[in-house]
Order: C-alpha cells, then structure tokens, then sequence
C-alpha cells in the first residue's frame, strides 16, 4: 500500500490522536505546533515533529507544504491563526486542506477561504450516536464516497433466507460484505446459499436510505 503524506497542524487532542492514527496506518506525517511539549510528546511516534508558527509566512515556505497530500488543520481554539495558516498553505498550492471547527460560523469562513472539507468533531460524533440510539438495528455507520458502510443486525423480517432468496443486492442496491453470528467473534464473507437467520450481524454497502428501511425492525 502506498504511503501518503499528511502535515497535521495544532496538536490538540484531535490533531494529537489523528496524527497517530495516521502513522499507525503506515502514513508519512508530520505535526508542527508552537508547545514544545506537545510536540515532544508525538516526536518518536510520527515522522517529523516540529515547533513552528505555520500563521508565519517563512514557516510554511520553510515546511514545503505542497509536497504533502493533504494538510489538516487542527487550530480551531486559535481561529485567528488557523485563519492565516489557511489563507498560507492555500497560495502555496496544497492539494487539499482539511480544517476543524468549534462553531457553524467558523465552518462557514473556512470553506470561503478555500478549505476543501470542514470537520466539527463534537457534532459529527453527537449525529451518529444520535443515529445510532435511533435506530436499534444499526450498531454503526461511515459514509463513504456518496453510499455508505453499516454494521447491522438482521431484523426478524429478513431472517430464515438465503442471501439468493433476499437478493439485497438486486432488489435494494446493498450488499452484504461479512457476516457473524451471535456469540462468535470471526467475521466470514457469506455466499449465495448463506442462511441469513434473525440477530446475525452484517456488514453491509449500500446508500444510506436503503440500508435504515432494509434493517429497521418491523
């Protein structure tokens, strides 16, 4: 798998945990923020580490921000600075900036300053586990790329077939990409002549308003 190239900026708590995740994954990363010890901290566990002001313009020449697949700005409680760190990396040519926000009023100004997505962590969190509370029979679900993948467990309508029989794919445009039954901890990608039985959990693909009407209990 190729290697991507991520420069993460502000080391809260969510550009702190996201750097790590992204180096655990096998990412080229680098962090910069002004603390030294938060950058101490993430020193032997990302790629590089540095303390820089990225809202000064000889630091972003310095960091050679273009070279990076995605910049991630994580400034958000020094918005007045995240502000001129995008405007920055912008005219520097990065290929996409992806910025955290506090507030619908920062989301807004950051998107007509050129970031290419917008991420409200405490919002984005609160809307699945809403989702999730609402809707017993899915346990989760990430949007990806216009559809969406879902854990769900299989309601009692749908139980007692084949996936032959069901044909999700062909009647409801979602497909069933593994399976587990209850009590067992190994996934298995099922066939045409798996017994789908009430309670199995699925992990499924399809468009999210297809996946909440299939799998909602009757």
């Amino acid at each position: 798998m190729a290697r991507n190239n991520y420069a993460i900026f502000g080391l809260g708590s969510f550009g702190s945990k996201l750097a790590l995740e992204l180096s655990k994954a096998g990412n080229n990363v680098l962090v910069c923020d002004l603390n030294p010890l938060r950058v101490e901290e993430l020193r032997d566990k990302v790629t590089q580490a540095v303390i820089a002001d990225v809202s000064n313009e000889d630091a972003i020449k310095e960091l050679n921000v273009a070279k990076f697949d995605a910049v991630i700005l994580g400034m958000s409680s020094f918005f007045e600075k995240q502000i001129l760190a995008l405007t920055l990396i912008k005219q520097e040519g990065v290929r996409r900036v992806l910025a955290k926000a506090n507030t619908a009023i920062q989301e807004k100004i950051l998107y007509r300053l050129g970031a290419d997505e917008v991420i409200q962590p405490e919002q984005d969190v609160a809307y699945r586990l809403s989702r999730r509370l609402s809707l017993s029979n899915i346990a989760d679900m990430f949007e990806f790329k216009g559809s969406a993948i879902a854990e769900v467990t299989v309601p009692g309508h749908l139980g007692g077939r084949t996936l032959r029989e069901l044909d999700l794919r062909g009647r409801h445009q979602v497909t069933v990409l593994l399976l587990r039954k209850p009590g067992c901890t190994e996934e298995i990608p099922p066939g045409p002549t798996t017994l789908i039985e009430r309670g199995d959990q699925l992990t499924v693909f399809g468009s999210q308003q297809s996946i909440i009407q299939l799998f909602k209990e009757e």
